[in-house]
């Protein structure tokens, strides 16, 4: 819990130095820090699909709202929902949680037996920061689930506008998964081992860095369609477990939204 709470300050550090770097931009700091009194932004379904590589198993896909948008200071950002307290920055510091639908079942690829580690619950802090220059998201969860671990994560967004009809939002994040984390969901231990035929493996905490890439097409009115994919690179500890087939994992979703204004 100490290195949590020394994220913590970090966190708040990182958002008081974005915020000193843009300072002379006072205008637009104050329009990003007011808090809509109705939903702006995106809601609509999306389909999600996602490649772990954990064993013998296939691309997971599901059905599931899809949410982009402000109310008052209730937000939800794809995965994550957040409630906003002070401004910090361009934006506020925020309570967080990250929803992930994965189940981190393992199907052994030596013997077809199968374990599941069962579902992350990552709550914790956060800022959502919307400068000039793009959005910096930048979290620090606790892992409510089964591993007891911590999550942080760092991600850039920028903007490239194709045409009237067509922007492109390029991504680049880091992620850390702490020891007791990136173990629970990439180690075995010698009863799973025994149970699905692997070899006992421990792993260290894992800096994984990822890229992304979100194309939104205006269609009519209000409407859009929207086509996102990015990959994750496993640090070189994780990555050599024993239940990963490949040492990254991809995430793609297409979704149909209605833009509140």
């Amino acid at each position: 819990m100490h290195s949590f709470l020394k994220s913590i300050l970090l966190l708040v550090v990182l958002s008081l130095n974005i915020s000193a770097t843009f300072a002379a931009d006072t205008e637009k700091n104050t329009s990003n820090n007011s808090l809509p009194d109705r939903v702006v932004g995106d809601i609509g379904g999306a389909i999600y699909s996602n490649r772990l590589n954990i064993g013998d198993s296939s691309m997971q896909s599901v059905v599931l709202p899809y949410g982009f948008f402000d109310y008052q200071r209730f937000a939800m950002r794809i995965d994550q929902l957040a409630f906003k307290t002070i401004p910090i920055g361009f934006g506020y510091l925020e309570l967080v949680g990250k929803i992930d639908p994965d189940s981190y079942k393992i199907k052994s690829t030596i013997n077809g037996k199968t374990i599941s580690k069962g579902y992350q619950v990552p709550i914790g802090v956060g800022t959502f920061q919307e400068t000039p220059l793009g959005v910096v998201s930048i979290n620090a969860y606790h892992d409510f689930g089964p591993s007891k671990g911590y999550l942080y994560d760092a991600s850039y967004f920028g903007e490239l506008t194709l045409s009237n009809r067509v922007t492109l939002y390029p991504q680049l994040g880091l992620e850390r998964q702490s020891k007791s984390y990136a173990n629970y969901y990439f180690g075995i231990n010698s009863e799973q081992a025994q149970q699905t035929g692997y070899t006992p493996f421990q792993t260290t905490a894992s800096n994984n860095p990822y890229a992304g890439i979100l194309l939104e097409v205006g269609l009519v009115d209000n409407w859009y369609l929207n086509f996102y994919g990015k990959r994750k690179w496993l640090g070189s500890e994780s990555n050599r477990s024993p239940v990963l087939t490949r040492s990254f994992q991809d995430t793609v979703f297409t979704s149909l939204v209605y833009r509140f204004k």
